[in-house]
């Protein structure tokens, strides 16, 4: 998927919510901003839109002087979830499909996002997606694949949201009553907003799971990891018979990837074109 023009104002509007996030000094905020609009003179039309959360990023980092100006947000998403993890647990036990229950709350989950289109409430967007249906449903191919599966690869998103992701993966090894032989976790590199990074998994228990590795792809930065649709990220995908992509940003950069889930919530309206459903949707999507 590649950028869009409407993508710019996207990323305007990411820059503007963000630095009054980071600081309340409008010469700061001001600056910013006009850094960001000097840097988008220079995008590569053909890269993935998530470059745009990079290059937002990185232009905080460097006018703050803050080498991860969002680590205090990423641990409050963090909190917050963990805080209602037990309660979200019994949900799922208590449900009559635990897998699909998970999957819901999993898509609910991706709500968390910084750097999003639209800024939903979490607890609305729980209630909403235990009430409803998902927009797009390939469920009966996921359980399918989980109980089949010898090992899993899931490109984790935004922090706090990975609670939910636990959540699941729980439910996968509870439906399955074995281990996956692998499970790897791939994160960021380095800070990049709510984006998940190693330090985030372990903060979480993600890493307590069993025979989890954690493989880190680039945040924009050079030197955090290969870029995420190099030949290298490309060949762990191949390793793994079990593909899940959380949120829009992987959808973006991995929608091509053959006999892969992809779980979300729908930010977007360019992606709302794209898989043909609506903003505020949840899917769970099969690439076949």
């Amino acid at each position: 998927m590649k950028i869009d023009l409407d993508c710019l104002s996207c990323a305007l509007k990411m820059a503007s919510r963000n630095a009054r996030l980071i600081t309340k000094d409008i010469e700061l905020q001001r600056k910013i901003m006009i850094e960001v609009i000097k840097a988008l003179e220079s995008i590569n039309w053909d890269s993935i839109p998530v470059e745009f959360a990079f290059i937002v990023n990185n232009v905080i980092t460097k006018v703050t002087g803050n080498p991860d100006p969002f680590k205090e947000f990423r641990k409050k998403s963090n909190d917050m979830v963990l805080k209602i993890y037990p309660k979200l647990k019994k949900m799922i036990e208590n449900s009559a499909d635990r897998l699909e229950t998970a999957v819901k709350l999993s898509a609910a989950g991706n709500s968390i996002d910084f750097g999003a289109y639209v800024q939903p409430d979490l607890h609305e967007s729980i209630e909403k997606a235990m009430k409803g249906r998902l927009a797009i449903n390939d469920y009966g191919e996921f359980r399918e694949k989980v109980l089949g599966a010898e090992d899993l690869i899931c490109f984790l998103d935004n922090a706090g949201e990975i609670v939910f992701d636990r959540l699941l993966i729980e439910a996968m090894l509870d439906i399955r009553s074995k281990p996956f032989k692998s499970i790897t976790l791939v994160v960021k590199g380095g800070p990049a907003m709510s984006d998940v990074i190693p330090e985030d998994v372990e903060y979480v228990g993600l890493d307590k799971l069993p025979n989890v590795k954690v493989r880190c792809v680039s945040n924009g930065t050079e030197g955090t990891g290969p870029w995420m649709s190099s030949e290298t990220v490309r060949s762990w995908i191949r390793e793994h018979d079990l593909r899940v992509f959380k949120g829009q940003a992987n959808f973006e950069a991995y929608h091509d990837e053959a006999d892969s889930f992809f779980i979300l919530m729908v930010k977007c309206p360019i992606v709302a074109r794209m898989v043909g459903a609506p903003i505020g949707s949840f899917i769970l999507k099969h690439s076949r």
